[in-house]
């Protein structure tokens, strides 16, 4: 028996089949485990790469909305992972995200962007009165696919970035700002207009335009400018009415003073000829001498401050006295008034300037800033009044008229302007709004602006006490694109079709481009409604040539 034993249990210790199964079991479970590892760190390290994107993205959208903390905190909101822009809530969940505005010393010794407080009930920055940062933290828990083995369903994940507020980048400009100084803008400024007691319309806009020119960086960063250095913000200063040829110094020499002007006039009116060609009669002499005059106030200049890091402008550079900067005696530019509102001329030379502008720098970008009340009211000798024009006084004038002493027109060589005559002088024209014209003046400057944006410009318009109501009225009754034909305007209606704030708006590139200083209930849209003091536009505007960057966390 004990021998019979013996064999048994030594064939049974002898047999080893099986065992590898278990060898293998083994080894497949250590394999799947480390697949199973590998896959959620991926897909935990691809969902924080997902939460640092939204983190970055809510960080620049935050900056580049400042100084408006209200504004900023909702575009921070907007692009949070979760519930924004940059949407992952099937991947992360409990997304939580918090900004705080900073004023950085860093960031305004180094890339020139001064500590700003936010405007008048538009929040407050985190640590201080003024800010130039801000700083985003999120988290968010990211959704195991095999952490629920082991009892672990959720990853959490923090993601800090930190960007700075637009501004400082030197990309080359050609700005060209246009100013309205006709009659109405040495009237009283109005309380919303925020320049003080006893300003008048013109001294406000000068201020706003030395505000922004305080911001600009007319050469690189860490450098002193000059017309011969690097060029980076150039600006362009014209008005309307245009002046007298030889005095745009009156403005930009100190002392200031008033300049004379002359009428809104144009060269060989006739059908053949375009608006492009249409400009200013640069004349001094002969019959037509005394019409001669320019737009241009202050020709490209990029010298009216000594170095992009100074606010302070340079008191004798012609622009920089013409905005203001000159000190003492210098009022700057002067609103001496005289003829009536037609700006659609002087917009197609400002943009004519600015394409020539930008053929010597072609890496350069055109803006052109327009600042008026929107209604145009300039009359014409022989206008056609049963069309809602007016005839008073001689602010259009077709020089080819001129030339014989107001008797020179006719109905085939020289036809008078566009709006003026009768069916006998002017069969073609004294019913069309077609530029140049007595009517639809404001028509015609909406799509001289409208031109210009087409050609790559951003037009940016500053609504200065536009009214809601009784304005443009020779566009009341003529389209700009049909002429004679009876009908709506051709620019967008709106709340207030056809009034001068809707021209106004119509001029800008876009929605984000037209401000207002909501003085008669014309109010610009979104973010811009929360600036109405002049000063404050034109800081929006130098702000929005600029853009928001990243910077190191943790910079101060």
């Amino acid at each position: 028996m004990k021998k019979l034993n013996f064999r048994i249990l030594r064939k049974f210790f002898g047999d080893q089949s099986g065992q590898s199964i278990v060898l293998v079991a083994t080894m497949m479970a250590t394999v799947l485990a480390l697949a199973g590892a590998s896959v959620e760190t991926g897909h935990v390290y691809y969902a924080y790469q997902r939460l640092v994107d939204s983190t970055n993205a809510a960080a620049l959208a935050g900056a580049q909305a400042m100084p408006d903390i209200t504004e900023a905190t909702t575009f921070v909101t907007d692009y949070s992972s979760e519930t924004g822009e940059k949407n992952y809530s099937n991947m992360l969940s409990s997304a939580a995200i918090a900004p705080s505005f900073f004023c950085s010393s860093t960031v305004s010794s180094k890339l020139n962007i001064s500590c700003q407080t936010p405007p008048t009930g538009e929040g407050s920055c985190t640590g201080g009165s003024t800010c130039n940062a801000v700083k985003v933290v999120q988290t968010a828990n990211v959704n195991l696919w095999f952490g629920g083995v082991i009892g672990i369903k959720t990853f959490h994940l923090a993601a800090t970035a930190t960007a700075a507020m637009r501004g400082g980048t030197d990309i080359p400009y050609n700005i060209a700002v246009i100013i309205d100084t006709t009659a109405s803008m040495a009237s009283p400024a109005n309380s919303k207009d925020g320049c003080g007691s006893g300003a008048t319309q013109i001294q406000c806009a000068v201020t706003g335009l030395k505000t922004m020119l305080q911001q600009m960086d007319p050469c690189p960063l860490n450098t002193t400018c000059s017309s011969s250095g690097a060029y980076v913000d150039g600006v362009s200063l014209f008005v309307f009415p245009a002046i007298a040829a030889g005095h745009a110094s009156d403005d930009t020499t100190c002392p200031s003073s008033n300049p004379p002007i002359v009428p809104y006039n144009f060269i060989n009116v006739t059908p053949t000829q375009t608006s492009q060609n249409l400009n200013m009669q640069s004349l001094t002499t002969g019959a037509n001498g005394s019409f001669a005059g320019s737009y241009e106030v202050s020709s490209w200049d990029n010298t009216y401050k000594a170095n992009d890091s100074t606010t302070t402008l340079s008191g004798s550079d012609p622009l920089a006295v013409a905005a203001g900067g000159g000190g003492g005696s210098c009022k700057g530019l002067q609103a001496p008034g005289g003829y009536g509102t037609y700006y659609a001329q002087v917009i197609y030379a400002a943009q004519a300037a600015l394409v020539a502008q930008q053929g010597l720098y072609p890496t350069s970008q055109n803006i052109l800033i327009i600042l008026s009340d929107g209604d145009a009211t300039a009359c014409a000798t022989s206008a056609n009044t049963a069309a809602g024009a007016c005839n008073t006084k001689a602010d259009l004038v077709a020089l080819n008229c001129q030339t014989a002493g107001g008797t020179g027109c006719n109905a085939t060589t020289n036809p008078p302007l566009n709006g003026t005559g009768n069916s006998t002088n002017n069969p073609n024209g004294y019913q069309s709004a077609t530029y140049p014209s007595a009517l639809g003046e404001c028509g015609q400057a909406v799509q001289a602006a409208q031109a210009a944006t087409k050609a790559g410009t951003t037009v940016y318009t500053v609504a200065m006490g536009s009214e809601t109501s009784g304005g443009c009225t020779t566009d009341a009754k003529y389209t700009i694109s049909a002429g004679s034909t009876y009908g709506a305007e051709s620019w967008p209606g709106g709340a207030y079709s056809g009034q001068p704030c809707n021209a106004i708006g119509a001029m800008a590139s876009n929605i984000n481009t037209f401000f207002s200083d909501n003085t008669g209930g014309c109010a610009a849209s979104g973010g811009n409604a929360n600036f109405t003091s002049i000063a404050q536009i034109f800081q929006a505007i130098g702000d929005n040539l600029t853009a928001a960057r990243l910077i190191p966390n943790g910079i101060t």
